[in-house]
């Protein structure tokens, strides 16, 4: 978006801001958060002996999503590869290897285990079609009542959203092979109709920085009517996939803390259980870091040029601010740092998790039309004040003006920056992202998001407009 349009809003904006005075809404969060954090001696498997002690699960997977190897997931493990046939055994896999990988081997491992219930004749060396016509002769009954704990589970993390595909797929190639009631769709889609774009180049046409975002950021997919056709024929369930936290990122955030507030990293270790404890530990004094730029963006119109047009826009919009606002002396960067696009998915760069650690307020924008990117959690476990645009569905536990900042127009982002850059509102700035991190630590690591999803936990089951059978 070329600079002039922004400059001619300016002078609106500014006269805007002068008489529009947001603070936050007392009310906002009524529903209190909690990190419902679980401890060695807390009742949920602590020392307690009368807890009965809960199994671990292993889980197979491959092209993995949701990584388990080295995580610290107390429920879930890693299986080999020679225990993928066993009777309990969890897999896990991507859409986008559906077709060439999770159905052979799938159909394969159902004909072993009809073998080993002694459901079929031994048949040396079966070929592929073979076997297929073999499990065809069964009914949905039969198959589902072989080894039911043998659950799969489809991960969609594609940015294109919910098509026809996958339930046709899982309909009329998966269930029938193998029973529709070991069948769970993952998807990262729960909303349609999102463009960005058209509220730009409407506010850009009116002129009016407090546009809201209302009727262009989407609205939630019809989990209900969708089902009809596939719950109970074609899958067990249909559940939300989030993009959690990154081990790496969390790990890198301790070890920058290590090096350089050794004191703070030694305090929360020697209070630690655990790991995992001790990054929560670490919190309050990540939150509490001298933090000398004030808004960071880390992303410019220079690396993002696919659906990118809201998302350039904001960018444009905090590097501005000190143009707009010079007497409260802000620092802005919208610089990109570190690694970028899929580099940065699979790399984490030192440069970036310093400025992540040194950021007063971070603002995110999403793509025009899908919501949900890694930057949200990864922004979280900074311990910085996170602002973004609205979603249909947020990450479990995330309350607006509680650990979390949400803004609905190009005004309502500025006026809450000025706020929360004000020093009187320094505490509440630090608070909020103190508690951003501990949700985002507490909820949303990977290993979490795949006990929740493998194991069934009912406690998130409502959070996403979701179609659901428990299991």
């Amino acid at each position: 978006m070329r600079q002039l349009h922004l400059r001619a809003l300016i002078g609106a904006v500014f006269a805007l801001s002068n008489v529009v005075r947001w603070k936050p809404d007392s009310n906002i969060a009524a529903v209190r958060w909690d990190t419902d954090k679980l401890s060695a001696t807390s009742n949920e498997g602590g020392n307690d002996l009368k807890q009965p002690q809960r199994r671990q699960h292993k889980v197979f997977g491959f092209q993995e999503l949701l990584r388990l190897r080295n995580s610290s997931s107390t429920m879930l493990i890693p299986a080999a590869a020679h225990e993928k046939d066993d009777a309990e055994v969890i897999w896990s896999t991507k859409t986008a290897v559906v077709p060439d990988h999770l159905l052979p081997l799938a159909i394969e491992s159902m004909y072993k285990r009809l073998k080993r219930n002694q459901k079929i004749k031994p048949d040396q060396n079966p070929t592929e079609q073979g076997m297929k016509e073999t499990l065809l002769n069964f009914t949905q009954e039969e198959l589902n009542a072989i080894d039911p704990e043998w659950q799969i589970f489809i991960l969609e993390i594609s940015d294109n959203g919910l098509g026809i595909w996958p339930y046709w797929y899982m309909l009329h190639e998966m269930a029938p092979l193998l029973g529709w009631n070991r069948i769970n769709y993952v998807t990262r889609s729960t909303q349609n109709g999102k463009d960005m774009k058209s509220w730009v180049l409407k506010m850009l046409k009116e002129q009016s920085p407090n546009l809201t975002f209302d009727g262009f950021f989407g609205k939630p997919i019809n989990f209900t009517s969708l089902s009809v056709d596939v719950l109970g024929k074609g899958c067990r369930s249909i559940q939300r996939l989030i993009l959690g936290a990154r081990d790496d990122i969390v790990d890198a955030i301790d070890e920058y803390m290590k090096e350089n507030h050794p004191s703070a990293y030694e305090e929360a270790s020697n209070k630690a259980i655990d790991m995992e404890d001790k990054s929560f530990l670490l919190s309050q004094a990540i939150a509490e870091l001298p933090r000398p730029t004030d808004v960071r963006t880390f992303w410019n119109s220079s690396v993002c040029n696919t659906n990118c047009v809201f998302r350039n826009y904001v960018a444009e919009i905090v590097e501005y601010i000190p143009q707009r606002h010079p007497d409260a002396g802000i620092q802005v960067n919208t610089d990109v740092v570190g690694f970028i696009h899929r580099a940065g998915r699979q790399r984490v760069h030192p440069d970036f998790i310093s400025g992540i650690a040194s950021t007063k307020v971070i603002v995110l924008a999403q793509r025009d039309n899908w919501e949900g990117h890694f930057r949200l959690c990864e922004a979280l476990v900074s311990g910085a004040l996170v602002m973004t645009d609205p979603q249909v569905y947020f990450p479990h536990g995330l309350i607006d003006g509680e650990n979390i900042v949400i803004y609905n127009s190009w005004l309502d982002l500025e006026l809450k920056i000025l706020y929360y850059l004000d020093p009187k509102n320094e505490e509440e700035r630090i608070k909020i992202g103190q508690r951003g991190r501990e949700v985002a630590l507490t909820h949303h690591r990977t290993w979490q998001q795949a006990e929740r999803l493998f194991l069934n936990d009912m406690k998130y089951r409502n959070d996403y407009g979701l179609s659901n059978k428990p299991w």
